[in-house]
């Protein structure tokens, strides 16, 4: 169920590590990182960079460079070297994977064994919220670089093994597709069993998913699950959501901008409402986070003005900052990952970057063998499209673990469009 052989007699060893970093990478933010990166390494010398060029490849090789030549010229070369190691490597990852992965059947594996670790997420996330004590400190065999309490946050929020609670929500937010499409049967090439390990995962994802108190989650999950119900072709639930979405707007932000909806409002859970209207009302203590963001964002447009070509230096951001006394409210970075890239190496690295998304996902879908991953590839597509719209709002992806997931799941995707017609894989008869 765990670990399951590919017919390329010559990748065994490479599939079943990457099958590995799949059912552990929430567990750690140092060493399966390092594993994987090795896994990388070791594919790319053992069978040289022709084996693993593709046109997405060349992109990569290609956005490296820019981001590489920048760093030369950055404000301060010593943090922007360091800013590298956020992009360079997972570049490797989604070239490393799409060469591993190439079957149908690869692909619904490598998804479900996402599926299955996600629940060391939510399992210990709920285990924080029955103990409750946040006291308690996990010991830090594992974790090495933040304290992990063992309960709620002062403001009611739950972190699980992640450093902060928007991470934890990002990460969920990012499986939660995927264990739905597994949990409701559609995949019919997985067995019953595994059905309902994916519909456990789901129920605790959504259930830590809200703990976590993710304003900018909330409204991606919904967003999320509408884009399902379209592809499901689900029209009575799109309209469903439609309708809960103006009926919860209203009850939030309606007495904010005089439009009533005060009866709804006492129906939901308070602290529900008080962490959504905070997002636009002064009045309440959760609006500073809104007021800091748009002061960096402000920041990071005059800043990209400045430099629009060569940017600043990647993760310049704080010290340039600090630098000009401009004040960022403690803010570490710009909020905002598609700023960050702009600041940090030019416009020219954000247009390559949204490029290589696109491009991506667009050649995936577009893949003959798309059909036999069984819904899959387009579940998985709106996972990706969500976990980037994370990044308007913050930036997580400084967190190895996201970043693996998310470059990893490109690179699986990614993947399938070099497959022939001559596997031998029975995933790929379509």
């Amino acid at each position: 169920m765990f670990w399951k052989p590919t017919e390329d007699q010559k990748l065994q060893l490479e599939w079943k590590c990457l099958q590995s970093m799949a059912i552990l990478l929430p567990i750690s933010n140092v060493f399966v990182p390092a594993f994987t990166a090795l896994l990388a390494i070791f594919v790319l010398f053992r069978y040289g960079w022709k084996a693993i060029a593709s046109p997405i490849s060349t992109a990569y090789l290609g956005l490296s460079a820019w981001m590489i030549l920048t760093t030369m010229i950055a404000f301060d070369i010593g943090t922007a070297a360091g800013g590298l190691a956020n992009f360079l490597p997972y570049f490797l990852l989604a070239a490393t994977t799409s060469y591993i992965i190439r079957t149908p059947s690869q692909f619904i594996h490598f998804l479900w064994l996402l599926v299955l670790s996600c629940i060391f997420v939510s399992g210990f996330g709920i285990l924080q919220a029955i103990i409750d004590r946040p006291e308690w400190i996990f010991p830090k065999v594992i974790f090495e670089s933040y304290p992990i309490p063992m309960g709620f946050s002062p403001d009611r929020r739950i972190q699980s093994f992640f450093g902060h609670f928007n991470e934890t929500a990002v990460y969920l937010l990012t499986i939660i597709p995927i264990a739905f499409h597994f949990a409701l049967g559609k995949v019919k090439s997985i067995s019953k069993s595994q059905n309902w390990i994916a519909l456990i995962a789901l129920a605790l994802g959504i259930c830590v998913l809200i703990l976590t108190g993710s304003r900018n989650a909330w409204v991606l999950a919904i967003l999320e699950f509408v884009a399902i119900a379209l592809y499901y072709r689900q029209w009575k639930l799109v309209a469903g959501f439609g309708f809960g979405m103006l009926i919860i707007a209203w009850a939030v932000f309606g007495q904010k901008f005089g439009l009533g909806g005060e009866a709804l409002r006492s129906l939901l859970p308070e602290g529900f409402v008080n962490r959504l209207a905070s997002t636009v009302d002064p009045k309440l203590g959760d609006y500073a986070s809104t007021a800091d963001r748009l002061n960096a964002w402000q920041f990071a447009i005059s800043l990209i003005s400045q430099h629009p070509i060569q940017g600043w230096g990647l993760r310049n951001f704080p010290l340039i900052a600090k630098s000009m006394n401009y004040d960022l409210h403690g803010l570490p970075h710009e909020h905002n990952l598609f700023l960050a890239i702009a600041v940090g190496s030019g416009i020219p690295a954000l247009l390559g970057f949204i490029s290589i998304m696109i491009w991506t996902i667009w050649k995936s879908l577009q893949s003959k063998f798309a059909p036999a991953t069984e819904g899959t590839m387009v579940i998985t597509a709106i996972s990706i499209t969500v976990c980037l719209l994370s990044g308007w709002l913050d930036l997580v992806f400084y967190e190895p673990r996201i970043s693996m997931l998310l470059w990893s799941l490109l690179g699986a995707m990614y993947g399938l469009t070099g497959l022939t017609t001559t596997s031998k894989d029975d995933g790929n008869r379509i």
